[in-house]
């Protein structure tokens, strides 16, 4: 049985450009600072900064909220700053701060993994400046990133997937963002990376070639520990449980939700269809049995998987469509 839907809307934000990846700050003092990014490909000639080139040119622009969800405050998401930058692919908060700030990792169209601190801007606000930057290489667009620290890791690393197929494991020290390793992971586009939250040296990535692959980072990656061909189409969202271990989500453009135990992976512990491609997927914060999939041409759903997690039951969707014109538009909902 699926839950009734206790969703309601609360703000609708145009963000010009496609909406593609909004995180809320992990960290409890900062739990009120959300950032937005977007993308937009422009052909030739569409806009002044394509002049003189053949190849389009992609822009993307980083948003900040301040959120105040106390009721006297309507609209709740109060615009702090707009950043305009290369289309933006990838937004992930560090788990923990560092040097006491937290810190935003970006991944972008020109290639590059950029790191931004959060600092109190004018009038008590939040703002974001540019701390660190380093370039993946050549002619690639950087995909997706995701932090080492979902348990608190002390050693800070970043891992992120690009067009080429490839991986890339930063390290962050206290004044670079140093690539440890690169090497080549999917056939075409990895659409995905992601660490295990609890054990720091597996990494997870999906591409193109409809394959999740699991890393051992000890093993040199020269090879993958397991490769799975379940989804059928390509894998484009993967997120390690942070309150489960061995538990992870997996989606694909088969429009499938895989729940599986990293144990166990010659078979996923349940498969849910929601109607759309799923770009992203997201743990509840707290609750270690709700997960939220963005689902392409089907919007939001939430899926209740305390049985697919306590027995290997399927889990259901609790949310029904939300309108799939709404692709520019940033929308915070109340649960």
């Amino acid at each position: 049985m699926g839950w009734q839907s206790r969703t309601r809307t609360l703000q609708v934000f145009d963000t010009e450009l496609t909406a593609d990846t909004v995180e809320w700050c992990p960290i409890p003092q900062w739990a009120h600072v959300l950032a937005c990014g977007t993308y937009q490909q422009l052909l030739e000639g569409d806009d002044k900064r394509t002049e003189g080139s053949a190849a389009p040119s992609r822009i993307g622009r980083l948003y900040l909220f301040d959120c105040n969800p106390q009721s006297s405050f309507i609209p709740p998401l109060t615009e702090s700053q707009r950043i305009d930058t290369a289309a933006i692919l990838d937004l992930k908060w560090c788990h923990v701060p560092i040097s006491e700030r937290p810190l935003l990792g970006m991944a972008t169209a020109s290639g590059e993994i950029q790191l931004y601190k959060l600092i109190e801007a004018q009038q008590g606000s939040s703002g974001l400046e540019c701390e660190l930057s380093t370039d993946l290489g050549p002619d690639r667009l950087a995909l997706s990133l995701d932090w080492s620290t979902g348990q608190g890791e002390s050693d800070v690393r970043v891992v992120s997937s690009d067009s080429t197929g490839s991986l890339t494991l930063l390290s962050l020290g206290e004044a670079d963002l140093t690539a440890v390793c690169q090497w080549k992971a999917h056939e075409y586009e990895a659409w995905i990376s992601a660490f295990s939250y609890w054990d720091t040296q597996t990494v997870y990535s999906g591409g193109d070639d409809s394959k999740l692959k699991g890393w051992d980072l000890r093993m040199g990656c020269s090879s993958p520990t397991f490769t799975s061909k379940r989804h059928t189409m390509g894998v484009c969202s993967i997120h390690s449980n942070p309150h489960r271990e061995h538990i992870l989500a997996t989606g694909s453009y088969d429009e499938n939700v895989l729940l599986w135990d990293g144990r166990n992976i010659k078979q996923p512990l349940s498969e849910t269809a929601v109607g759309g491609g799923v770009w992203r997927l997201k743990w509840h914060p707290s609750q270690e049995h709700l997960l939220l999939a963005a689902c392409m041409h089907n919007d939001f759903q939430i899926l209740y998987c305390q049985k697919a997690l306590a027995d290997v039951l399927q889990p259901q969707p609790i949310t029904g469509k939300q309108p799939h014109k709404l692709i520019h538009r940033l929308t915070l909902w109340i649960i």
